[in-house]
Formats: C-alpha cells, sequence, structure tokens
C-alpha cells in the first residue's frame, strides 16, 4: 500500500513497516517463493486480476433469495433479488483467500462487510457461507455477513490498525499491507532497508552472521518466540487483559515480530469466556482444538514442545517454510514423510525398530507418524486436517469425551472397542487398564458411529474419511451406503462431503441425477431423491440406535 521507507508513518502503530515489493531489490528468491503462497494472496483489492469467481453474469439461488454476479468492465458486482421483489445491490471491493474459497468485501458507508456468498475455488461453484461454517439448513441467509474491520483485518493482513471511533462507532481501518506480507514475519524493516542501501553494510552482513541487521529471522529467534510469529494468527486469541480491546481497536495491533506475544494477548481455550460467549466448542472434549487457526494452542500441548529441548524443541518451522515446499503447506515433500518426526527420534530409522513401534508393517499407512500422532481431526474451510497436537494414539478417548482416534481413522470399518482391545494386544505396557466401554454404540464400526451419532462436525470428518481422502481407503461398497445416508443430513457441510465421496464411487453404478455436491451444499430436498432405494438393510439395526444419541448442539465455527 505503501512504498515510503521510515519516517511516512511516524506517530503511527506501523511506524517503520515497508511495502513488500521494496524488499525485492536484496531478497528476490524471497519475495517470489512468497508470492507463490497463498498468504500473499490472502486479501487483495479486487480487480480482473486478482478476482477468481465467475462474475459472468452467474445466477445462485438460495433460501427464495437469488444472488446475481456480474462485472462490468473492471468493477465486480453481487445483486440480491428478495422473495418481496427487494433489489439489494454490493461492490466488490477487496476478496479474502484464494485456495480453496473466495470471500467477498463490500464497502458501504465507509465500513467493510464480508457478503454471504463465496465462491467454491475447488468445485467452481457458487455457495452461501453456511454451507462451508457449521450452520444448518436454514439458518440466516445474511448470517455470516459480518464487519472486516473488528475480524478479517487482524490476521489476513500486516499490522490491523482498525482506528475505531467509540463515539462515533466507526471505523477508519489501515493496514501497513494487504495480505499476510513479509512484515507479518519480519517485523518493521525500513531501519534495515536504509543500512542495506550501502555496499559496506551489506558486506559486513556477509562476513558476520552476528551483524545486528535490524530485522527479525524467525528462525533465530527462541523456540518460544519463533512459534509466536505463526501463533498470532495461527491461534486465535483474545486480549490480555480483556480491556486491552480499546486501545487494539482504537490505535491497532501492538504485536511485531519476535516480542513476546503474551504481553498482549492470551490464546483461547476450552474454558475461555468473553461475557457469555464460550470458546468450549471450539475444542474436543479434552481441550485438543478441533479447528484451524488454533495450530499454536495444539502445539503448545505437545510434549515435542513442553519437553523437548534445544534444537528438539519443536516449532512451526520444523515443518514448514514460507519460503520452501508445496506453497499449500509450505512443507517440502521430504517433511511429509517420517523425516520431520526422525530428524529427533533416531531409533526409529531402522526398520525393524519402526514395525515393532507400529505394530505395522514399514511403508504402510499405520507406520507414517503423521497417521498415529497427527491425525486428521481438524475442520478447516471445506477440508479436514491433521492436528498439530502431537499425542500417543489412545483409543479410549472416543469413549471417555466422544474424541476421534487416530486407529479408527483408518480402520473406519472397526469399532471403537476393537481399537481398544488391538492397542492393549500391541502395546501391552501402555495399555494394560484401559477396557472396552459397555456402550453398545461402541461396538459398531467407527466410521458409521461417528457419521450419525456425532455432532456436525463430528459428523463432517467422518463423512470425509468414509469418502476415503484420509489414510483409511475404506472400500467403497461398504462406504458407499453410509454416505447415501449422510445425504440426510441437515447440515450442508457434512453432505457436501458425501457427495464428494460418493460421485467417484458411482462410476460403475448408475448415477442418481442429485449427486451434484454443489445441490447437496444448498439444499438438502434434492439429496434425499430416490435415497431409500440406495441404502442396504444391513443399516436398520444400527442406524436409528446411533441416530438416538446425536448431540443436538449447533457448533460455532469462528474465523
Amino acid at each position: 500500500m505503501r512504498s515510503e521507507y521510515r519516517g511516512s508513518r511516524a506517530g503511527h502503530i506501523d511506524a517503520d513497516y515497508i511495502d513488500s515489493k521494496n524488499c525485492v531489490v536484496c531478497h528476490a528468491g524471497h519475495y517470489d517463493s512468497w508470492s507463490r503462497t497463498y498468504h500473499s494472496r490472502m486479501t487483495q483489492d479486487a480487480k480482473p486480476e486478482t478476482i477468481q469467481g465467475d462474475f459472468d453474469n452467474r445466477i445462485f439461488e438460495y433460501q427464495g433469495i437469488t444472488a446475481r454476479m456480474e462485472r462490468r468492465d473492471r468493477v465486480f458486482q453481487m445483486t440480491f433479488t428478495f422473495p418481496d421483489g427487494r433489489v439489494e445491490s454490493s461492490r466488490i471491493a477487496r476478496t479474502v483467500g484464494s485456495r480453496r474459497m473466495e470471500q467477498y468485501v463490500t464497502e458501504q458507508n465507509g465500513q467493510y462487510l464480508r457478503l454471504p456468498v463465496a465462491y467454491d475455488l475447488v468445485n467452481r461453484r457458487w455457495m452461501n457461507l453456511n454451507g462451508s461454517f457449521f450452520h444448518a439448513d436454514g439458518k440466516d441467509y445474511f448470517g455470516l455477513r459480518t464487519p472486516w474491520d473488528p475480524n478479517c483485518v487482524f490476521c489476513h493482513n500486516v499490522k490491523a490498525q482498525p482506528n475505531y471511533n467509540f463515539d462515533t462507532k466507526k471505523f477508519q481501518t489501515d493496514v501497513a499491507e494487504l495480505g499476510i506480507a513479509c512484515g507479518a514475519c519480519h517485523g518493521p524493516a525500513a531501519t534495515h532497508a536504509d543500512r542495506a542501501a550501502s555496499p559496506f553494510t551489506r558486506a559486513l552482513w556477509r562476513l558476520s552472521d552476528q551483524s545486528a541487521r535490524d530485522i527479525v529471522n524467525p528462525t533465530k529467534l527462541s523456540p518460544e518466540r519463533s512459534l509466536m510469529v505463526c501463533g498470532h494468527c495461527h491461534g486465535q486469541r483474545v486480549p490480555q487483559p480483556i480491556d486491552r480491546i480499546r486501545e487494539i481497536l482504537g490505535r491497532g495491533d501492538p504485536y511485531n515480530a519476535g516480542d513476546d506475544l503474551a504481553a498482549n494477548f492470551k490464546p483461547v481455550s476450552r474454558e475461555t469466556k468473553v461475557g457469555d460467549y464460550s470458546f468450549a466448542n471450539r475444542f474436543w472434549s479434552n481441550g485438543s482444538p478441533r479447528l484451524t487457526a488454533y495450530e499454536y494452542q495444539g502445539i503448545l500441548r505437545s510434549a515435542c514442545f513442553v519437553r523437548g529441548e534445544g534444537p528438539n524443541r519443536i516449532t512451526c518451522l520444523s515443518c514448514h517454510s514460507m519460503h520452501d515446499g508445496d506453497p499449500k503447506g509450505q512443507i517440502t515433500a521430504e517433511n511429509r514423510t517420517n523425516k520431520a518426526c526422525l530428524s529427533c527420534h533416531k531409533q526409529y530409522e531402522a526398520q525393524a525398530n519402526l514395525i515393532k513401534h507400529t505394530g505395522h508393517s514399514a511403508g504402510s499407512d499405520g507406520s507414517l507418524c503423521y497417521n498415529c500422532h497427527m491425525p486428521r481431526v481438524v475442520y478447516g474451510v471445506m477440508s479436514v486436517h491433521p492436528t498439530h497436537e502431537i499425542t500417543i494414539p489412545d483409543p479410549a478417548v472416543t469413549v471417555s469425551g466422544l474424541v476421534p482416534n487416530a486407529c479408527n481413522q483408518c480402520h473406519l470399518d472397526k469399532s471403537v472397542n476393537w481399537a481398544i482391545d488391538q492397542s492393549k494386544r500391541l502395546w501391552p505396557a501402555r495399555f494394560v487398564q484401559t477396557s472396552p466401554s459397555q456402550d453398545p454404540q461402541f461396538n459398531v464400526a467407527e466410521g458409521p458411529r461417528s457419521l450419525l451419532a456425532g455432532d456436525a462436525l463430528t459428523r463432517a470428518l467422518a463423512a470425509e474419511a468414509l469418502a476415503g481422502v484420509g489414510p483409511g481407503r475404506p472400500d467403497p461398497s461398504w462406504a458407499s451406503a453410509w454416505l447415501v445416508e449422510a445425504l440426510r443430513d441437515d447440515y450442508p457441510i457434512v453432505r457436501f462431503f458425501a457427495a464428494n465421496g460418493l460421485a467417484p464411487m458411482w462410476t460403475t453404478m448408475s448415477k442418481p441425477d442429485y449427486l451434484n455436491p454443489a445441490d447437496c451444499l444448498s439444499a438438502s430436498d434434492r439429496c434425499r431423491l430416490k435415497l431409500d432405494r440406495l441404502l442396504t438393510e444391513r443399516m436398520a439395526n444400527d442406524a436409528p440406535m446411533l441416530r438416538a444419541k446425536r448431540p443436538n448442539v449447533d457448533i460455532e465455527v469462528g474465523e
């Protein structure tokens, strides 16, 4: 947004921050690698070069409201027509997100609002945000039309400054740079850039690693401070103390890369409340995060961080880098293997030791460290991710707190009680006191049990797993019947995962006309057509019992 160096923002909270384009002259390689990441395109001004959604006079109908997406030259517009004939138009000012979903921000009276209709970049279709967040059918169409200024701005940009006026109740939001750019990880850089203009200074820096450079390098921070750089956004937080919110909304976010994050913020937990609002349902019953943007909390609970020492203390940079690897995760192909863990746990480099440790053959899903110690039990934007809480797999957590366990992430066709018995057989010393549950639901295959008896988020994870996306890869002839049953669900996101899983399974069968993921996400009626014909008799005994145990609780995903 600005290209000036030091002095141009004196008195502002982003004084000394510079635009990332100013880094290119010395750091062209790093700038190019960062530009390939989705961080660089997290927030963008709306223009033909940035918008990916289909604005070619497209129509999207949902809950009786028609949204028309249009482009006129370089202007993009979304127009809503209500059942009573009323029309409301919004010009697109900015976009948020560029990987799985593109969301749209409009400006009204100087304030920015996120619109309720977004573009699914994976399936190339329009959708209401109720279909990505955990809202059931019939939820308010505009329920997720939320202010951008006090919300999205803090994690999707550099150095947010809402400049909220508590008298007029208006924002005059500014940021050092749109998107997640150099300043987010390296802090204010104007002094560094000024000094780097001297060839003598650059020569000194090349000769000495110890030279002060007036810039933050997260790889050279302590493990705690390095984690905080990422945790600032990947660990949802509240002001500490809570009344500091007035300062943060008024002047801006005080955190700079390298600072002590805890000086101003506290990561939220299952116990966190702000007024009457509780964050409890964003975590599993044992306190482990079950949503993305809580990776910081997961690592802080992990023994690899808590008990690690020196170079063996895990940080985000142990696996990820903003400048290396796949842009989708900033992780190298090598670090997607056991190498990431074997760098510390060298005793399992020998194949015989690995097999003895895991109880599974080398090269199998059961011998990949991530599958057992970081199972895919976290929901993100229309996708499922590994947890960042590194734990020892224990199927009993499903019995004690309805927390998905790593064993049944693969063995979807086996029950939790089966997994408990197998754990006692394979690792008797650890599970000697663990006993199977007397509750009959835990004698049912865990894929169907969690699909029917879990809350909405658990059901969505189960549908995605039964679809064969994760390591389990169940037999399609068995899983498809349960996925068809999931099309009855009243949560669009559950139907979405089920429909996506059924689509490739249907290649050898007569394809029902409702198996369009977009239809299943938008309206359950289309998914229910011909459903009874496709269900198998083997579900008759288990399904009613499991549905009776389903918690009737909405999930507040947040952002």
